[in-house]
């Protein structure tokens, strides 16, 4: 009986412990830009966002340091790898969308200078549900390794 008792005290615990847990918050982490090594050619734009309360869509991405952005998905169609444009992602809620080499991932043109020397450049994530998020993201010279993984 006594052992039935701690059981049931130690689950009603841990019911409580994971109510507690912090409300989910959508945001958007661990991004950074591999910059073309030749000029002309578009650099590439990579990060994570973390799902909020609700279900949402990423819907656009701006920069005042950037003169053109496109958000795009690498697929393989007839064994063959390419990229399309996609112009909204969803983002499910408590769920986490990673725009990393191979899949998703965001071409940039015309980075400013002025970003370049400083290593960073802001970008502004718009979401379907009203929110957005600013972020600065770290720019990072392309080696000859990471080819243009996109």
């Amino acid at each position: 009986m006594l052992r039935t008792v701690y059981m049931v005290v130690a689950g009603l615990a841990l019911a409580l412990l994971s109510a507690c847990q912090p409300p989910a918050q959508l945001l958007v982490e661990k991004a950074y830009v591999k910059l073309s090594p030749v000029a002309d050619n578009p650099s590439v734009l990579y990060f994570t966002v973390r799902g909020g309360p609700e279900d949402t869509d990423l819907r656009s991405i701006t920069s005042p340091w950037i003169l053109r952005l496109e958000m795009h998905e690498t697929v393989e169609e007839n064994g063959m790898s390419m990229m399309r444009p996609i112009s909204a992602v969803e983002v499910p809620k408590r769920g986490t969308v990673e725009f990393a080499p191979g899949g998703k991932h965001v071409m940039i043109w015309g980075i400013d200078e002025a970003a370049k020397k400083a290593g960073k450049a802001e970008f502004v994530f718009a979401f379907g549900n009203g929110e957005k998020i600013a972020v600065d993201a770290r720019i990072d010279a392309m080696k000859p390794e990471d080819g243009m993984a996109h």
